[in-house]
C-alpha cells in the first residue's frame, strides 16, 4: 500500500528549510544571560520609523475588517517614490512572497533556476520546492560573478536570481556589471534582482533601477520594508516590473496577502526620510567601526555593503556561536550558505557593537 508522502512534490522531501536566527526568548530560556544583544537577523538597530508605529494605534476598532486587497494607498506612495506607475507594482507579504510568486509562475520539475553560490537561501528553497534544478555559479572574491552567469544557462533555465548586495557576503555589483549580464541572458529568462539591502549601498556606480526596468521586460525587482524601515515583524515588501509581469503575479497572489497594519505602517515609513537617513548614517559609521575592530582582532572580514559583516578567524564557528549566546550575544553561523567557517554579525548601535566585541574577545 502506498503512503501519502510517496506523492510529495519532487524536491520537497530533501529540502533544507530556512533557519532563522535564534530569538531573544529562546536564548534567555536556554542560557539566562544577564544582558542580551541580538545581532543575528540584519534588523535595523534604530527600530521602526516612529511615524510607522502610529499605525499600530489606529486599528483598535477595525481588526475584524479585511484589509485593502490591492494595497491601493501603499502602491500609490511606492509609485511616487519609485517614479513608476501603480501597474508596475505588486505588494507582498515580505519581499520573500514576491520571490515565491515568481518561482511558482515560472518554475516546475522540467525547469532550472540560476543563482550565485553563497546567495540568499530562499532562492534555493523556492526553486527546489517547485521541483526545479538549482544551478549555482561560483563567486569571485565572494562577489556574484555576473559575467559568468550566461555560461551556466541550460535550455531548461527559466529564472535567474541576483542579490545586490548579497546576503550573507555583503558584496554588491555595479550597474554596468548587471546591465552586461542582462544583455547576455535571453529575454525568455526571468531575472529577479533582489534589492533588500539597497539603501545601505553608498557607491556611486550602484544599479539604477528605473533605467533597467525601462529596457528589460524580463526583469523583476524586489524590495522590502523589513530592513531600513524596520518593519520586519509586519512582513511587507514589494516587486517592480512591467505591467504584464505584475498582472501574471497577481493572478496567483493570495487575496488579502498584506495586512492592514503593515500597509499603513509602510505608508508612513516610506515617507519618514529622517529615519531612513539616520539609519543609513549609523550603519555606514558602525560598519566601518566594526570592520576595523574585527580586523584588529585578526579576523578576515568580507567587505560588506549591507548592514552586516561576515568574518572568519581562528575559531570554530558553531562553537563561537554558542559561546557568544551564553554571554548574551546572538550572531549567525552561516554553514547553511556553504560558509561553515564564517560568522555573520549584524551592524548594531555603538553600544551593541562594543558589547559584541567585548564578549568576542572574552570567548576567543
Amino acid at each position: 500500500m502506498s503512503d501519502l508522502f510517496d506523492y510529495l512534490n519532487e524536491g520537497i522531501s530533501d529540502l533544507h528549510p530556512y533557519e532563522p536566527g535564534r530569538s531573544i526568548e529562546d536564548v534567555i530560556a536556554e542560557y539566562q544571560p544577564e544582558k542580551i544583544v541580538k545581532l543575528a537577523s540584519n534588523e535595523n538597530p534604530l527600530g521602526p520609523s516612529p511615524k510607522a508605529v502610529e499605525a499600530l494605534k489606529i486599528h483598535n476598532d477595525d481588526l475584524h475588517l479585511y484589509p485593502d486587497g490591492d494595497s491601493k494607498k501603499l502602491k500609490s506612495l511606492i509609485a511616487k517614490h519609485e517614479s513608476l506607475d501603480v501597474s508596475n507594482i505588486i505588494i507582498g507579504n515580505g519581499s520573500n512572497e514576491v520571490l515565491e510568486l515568481a518561482a511558482r509562475a515560472f518554475l516546475n520539475k522540467d525547469t532550472s533556476a540560476l543563482m550565485s553560490k553563497h546567495a540568499f537561501a530562499v532562492y534555493k528553497i523556492v526553486t527546489q520546492s517547485n521541483g526545479s534544478k538549482i544551478i549555482e555559479v561560483p563567486t569571485i572574491d565572494w562577489r556574484h560573478a555576473l559575467n559568468d552567469f550566461s555560461n551556466y544557462i541550460e535550455d531548461s533555465t527559466r529564472v535567474c536570481f541576483v542579490a545586490n548586495p548579497n546576503n550573507p557576503t555583503g558584496t554588491y555589483n555595479s550597474h554596468d556589471e548587471f546591465k552586461s549580464m542582462m544583455d547576455s541572458i535571453p529575454s525568455s529568462i526571468l531575472v529577479i534582482l533582489d534589492l533588500a539591502y539597497f539603501e545601505y549601498v553608498t557607491e556611486q556606480d550602484y544599479v539604477r533601477v528605473n533605467e533597467l526596468l525601462e529596457k528589460y521586460s524580463n526583469l523583476l525587482v524586489t524590495k522590502t520594508f523589513s530592513k531600513i524601515q524596520g518593519l520586519a515583524s509586519l512582513r511587507i515588501g514589494y516587486g517592480l516590473a512591467n505591467k504584464k509581469m505584475i498582472e501574471v503575479l497577481n493572478k496567483i497572489r493570495q487575496p488579502f496577502n498584506s495586512n492592514a497594519i503593515a500597509q499603513d505602517a509602510a505608508c508612513l515609513a516610506i515617507l519618514d526620510h529622517d529615519h531612513i537617513t539616520k539609519s543609513i548614517e549609523l550603519n555606514s559609521e558602525q560598519r566601518d567601526y566594526l570592520t576595523i575592530k574585527l580586523n584588529d582582532m585578526g579576523m578576515e572580514c568580507i567587505p560588506s555593503h549591507g548592514n552586516f559583516i561576515s568574518f572568519k578567524g581562528n575559531f570554530k564557528a558553531e562553537k563561537l556561536f554558542i559561546d557568544l549566546m551564553k554571554e548574551g550575544v546572538i550572531v549567525r553561523p552561516i554553514a547553511l550558505y556553504d560558509m561553515p567557517e564564517f560568522i555573520r554579525v549584524t551592524v548594531g548601535t555603538k553600544e551593541e557593537n562594543d558589547y559584541f566585541l567585548l564578549k568576542l574577545s572574552q570567548v576567543l
